[in-house]
């Protein structure tokens, strides 16, 4: 057991750092709320850091990627993850298109020159390291070079289709 006089000082500095703790976590708190939320333009919505707008007008894959290039950092959507997947398809199926496909950002440059669809490329440089093929585009007889959800996978999944096909299209931009 210690004495009188040391127990008060060991409750001094407990108590000094369970103040300083607390004032540390509240910083921190009080840094989350007043972190900016994301604000997109009427018509779009945000997840993540970004924007994302479905456009109806059809246009062929290429004009397509330059109107979305016309918003600042913007592409045709890169899909990077399952639940950016999920919500590109919530974001389409709410729309009512009628379309069974849908342009992302996703195309093959070597126009199918790479074996194994090893050309497959993200129209806005991302890292291509999630993949969520409906088929695979390297055994297709009717290969396409651009890509598209599907509406038979809910616009979940990839499939590779015409590039010069007129298609709706969904952009992925920056606020």
């Amino acid at each position: 057991m210690l004495p009188a006089s040391s127990l008060k000082g060991v409750s001094w500095v407990l108590f000094s750092s369970l103040l300083l703790l607390c004032q540390v976590q509240g910083e921190g708190a009080r840094e989350k709320l007043s972190s900016p939320r994301v604000s997109c333009p009427q018509g779009s919505r945000a997840y993540g850091s970004y924007c994302y707008a479905l456009f109806k007008t059809p246009k062929s894959w290429t004009f397509a990627e330059l109107a979305c290039q016309k918003r600042p950092s913007g592409h045709l959507a890169s899909v990077l993850s399952e639940a950016e997947a999920a919500f590109m398809s919530s974001l389409v199926r709410i729309s009512g298109t009628s379309y069974p496909y849908i342009w992302i950002g996703l195309h093959d440059s070597t126009l199918g020159l790479e074996p194994n669809a090893g050309g497959w490329v993200w129209s806005s440089t991302d890292v291509l390291d999630f993949f969520n093929w409906d088929r695979n585009p390297s055994t297709a007889s009717d290969r396409g070079y651009c890509g598209s959800v599907t509406q038979t996978s809910g616009f979940l999944k990839w499939r590779d289709y015409d590039c010069d096909a007129e298609l709706p299209y969904i952009c992925k931009f920056k606020p």
